[in-house]
């Protein structure tokens, strides 16, 4: 073996020996305190990041979960989008709440129905899983007369956004929520990162790791 040649096989080997130092080094690891989706999205832009979260507002991890999340995206980085995406996960309730998600967002109420809908289901213990309790509800909340509420939530631009988060839930393979999905690329949730503050240290470990693989 030529001079040249074992100075090559050398740096190989270096740099072999620095990515599994770099890996080891990791705080949070692939498989463990996240993992890869089922199908990767590519970016809209590539210089936004997406967050996103799934939920449901029938899920008690879900609503417990608010907090944390709500902290994080206070303080999140500039080229960082957070983006809610309610999950049906092959539920009539969950599907009833997907729309009403969606109605909140067409009609521009989210702020008067999100959280007040998680507080109704788990603090009031309010049955409010169909579209005639979630009418009520939408009129008591925002002033939502109930034909515009009707026309809205089964209308085409609710059915389209309902249609879009059913198809993101079955290409990253979302299982269980809460969950959030990185740069349309990793996922982690309190079961893998360990709890809810957690999961918001593997989110930023996730942002910047998609941060840099762009880079590349």
């Amino acid at each position: 073996m030529t001079r040249v040649m074992k100075a090559f096989v050398a740096s190989l080997a270096l740099l072999t020996f620095a990515c599994s130092a770099d890996d080891s080094d990791a705080k949070f690891k692939d498989g463990k305190q996240y993992k890869q989706v089922k199908k990767v999205a590519q970016p809209a832009d590539p210089k936004r990041i997406a967050v996103e979260e799934f939920f449901w507002y029938g899920c008690q991890h879900c609503y417990h979960f608010e907090g944390t999340i709500e902290a994080w995206a206070a303080s999140k980085p500039a080229d960082v989008d957070f983006i809610r995406v309610p999950a049906s996960l092959g539920r009539p309730e969950g599907k009833a709440h997907q729309q009403a998600f969606y109605t909140a967002e067409v009609l521009n109420v989210t702020d008067k129905i999100h959280t007040p809908l998680f507080q109704g289901i788990h603090d009031q213990r309010r049955n409010l899983f169909t579209q005639e309790t979630l009418r009520a509800f939408f009129n008591q909340q925002s002033g939502v007369l109930p034909d515009v509420f009707d026309s809205t939530y089964t209308g085409f631009a609710v059915n389209s956004r309902v249609g879009k988060a059913e198809q993101l839930a079955r290409d990253y393979l979302i299982l269980s929520v809460p969950t959030v999905v990185v740069g349309g690329k990793y996922q982690t949730n309190s079961n893998m990162a360990g709890d809810f503050p957690k999961v918001a240290e593997v989110v930023n470990f996730l942002v910047e790791k998609v941060r840099k693989e762009r880079q590349r």
